[in-house]
């Protein structure tokens, strides 16, 4: 038993003092080489399981954030589906309000001379007009047409 521990120990000195040794080469300053050096032989000490357990919760974390972030952005999607949803019915129903009118504009002859007298206006010649002043707006004039 004691000889399994000190060829462990023996080995892992080996690896530390080697990654020690050529750490320097890679970095500007010994106190740099002296802190890599001492974080490797703190990992040789951990136990294997406990890195691999680390690891493991470490991934966790990483796709629990994705997951989290990924449900998020997908009820904030779901919520512009259904207001863009809404507004495309609600403009399907004034798109056929109006091809109906334009429909009714084209074919119906009572129709077309009430959009002239009531949008545009118009009378006809035989028709009599009198300007009437509203009581809540003296500039503003509505016309009165009797037909004979």
């Amino acid at each position: 038993m004691h000889n399994v521990g000190t060829i462990g120990w023996l080995t892992n000195r080996a690896a530390t003092q080697t990654i020690a040794q050529t750490i320097p080469a890679l970095s500007t300053g010994d106190s740099a080489a002296h802190i890599a050096a001492a974080a490797l032989r703190w990992i040789s000490i951990l136990p294997s399981w406990l890195l691999l357990a680390m690891i493991i919760v470490a991934a966790s974390g990483i796709c629990a954030t994705v997951i989290f972030r990924a449900q998020t952005e997908l009820a904030a999607s779901s919520g512009e589906h259904q207001k863009i949803a809404v507004e495309i019915d609600s403009l399907r129903r004034a798109n056929a309000s109006l091809q109906l009118e334009i429909n009714r504009l084209t074919n119906d002859s009572h129709a077309i001379e009430l959009a002239a007298r009531e949008r545009l206006g118009m009378v006809r010649p035989n028709d009599i007009v009198v300007p009437i002043e509203t009581a809540t707006s003296s500039t503003s004039l509505a016309t009165l047409s009797f037909v004979r």
